[in-house]
């Protein structure tokens, strides 16, 4: 997979690419925490083959992509995201977002939709107004807590993988010692999680999401596939089966037992799911 070297101002970013046998393009945006466009869609990446003309990028903050001292939202994510598509010629694309991705994704579709053929978006962010235990998450992410969580789980692999498989896979089987150690690694870089904290701070409101796309979904004009992790505890069903019915041109597919990471659990199935909906 070739690695393409970028600017954003003057921040480097990464973005992975796998040339395909067609035009038709798939641009990949990945989660928060300690995710990263090879982390989150280097299955599914593969799976989908030659068929399409695919992009991964490492946002800032993100993988291999620069980790400045900024404020991290939604609206930077959009211009940012704007801008490197406009970079790598892309005029149309079919966009797969997940969870925080997922939130840029929608903000993205709704400020560009001439840009975006269909939209995918997996436990994502922007299908709700208020997170579930809204107050709790807010005090949370603004306390010391949330930093010193990642030095705590970051103290041995088995922390790390009991932390996978309490939000993140429902099969303990499917988590292998590669991506233990592979997040075990990650954890031990001082600026592992800055990016993701700042954007979490920013966007938990006192009182809502201060980007609130929820309210905009309606808004979205293209076809829009909305797929959620049965046991999803961070984007429970509900906000999936309500933003499906406020979608005009929406598809549903829910992953039976799957947790946050559903995608990451059973990629061959949401590989699948991914190459009907981009085929109708």
């Amino acid at each position: 997979m070739e690695k393409i070297k970028l600017l954003y101002k003057s921040y480097g970013v990464t973005v992975y690419h796998s040339k395909g046998e067609t035009d038709k393009k798939i641009v990949f945006v990945h989660g928060g925490a300690l995710d990263n466009a090879m982390m989150s869609w280097k299955e599914v990446i593969e799976l989908l083959g030659k068929e399409y003309d695919i992009y991964a990028v490492d946002m800032l903050g993100f993988g291999e992509s620069d980790k400045p001292d900024i404020q991290y939202s939604i609206p930077v994510y959009v211009e940012f995201l704007y801008d490197i598509l406009r970079q790598l010629n892309i005029e149309k694309t079919n966009l797969v977002g997940l969870s925080m991705g997922g939130g840029i994704s929608i903000g993205f579709s709704l400020s560009f939709p001439q840009m975006v053929n269909k939209l995918t978006v997996i436990g994502s962010m922007g299908l709700y107004s208020r997170m579930p235990f809204h107050s709790f998450c807010r005090w949370f992410v603004n306390s010391r807590f949330n930093s010193k969580s990642y030095e705590w789980i970051g103290k041995s692999k088995s922390l790390v993988r009991w932390t996978i498989n309490s939000s993140l896979f429902r099969d303990k089987n499917k988590v292998s010692d590669e991506l233990t150690d592979k997040i075990y690694k990650l954890i031990g870089d001082p600026e592992c999680s800055k990016a993701w904290q700042s954007f979490q701070r920013y966007e938990l409101g006192k009182k809502r999401m201060t980007t609130d796309l929820a309210v905009h979904l309606s808004e979205l004009t293209m076809p829009v596939l909305i797929v959620n992790g049965e046991k999803d505890s961070g984007v429970p069903v509900k906000f999936a089966v309500a933003a499906s019915k406020a979608i005009k041109n929406s598809k549903l597919y829910i992953m039976k037992g799957c947790k946050h990471w559903a995608q990451k659990e059973r990629p061959e199935e949401f590989t699948e799911v991914l190459k009907e909906f981009l085929m109708l």
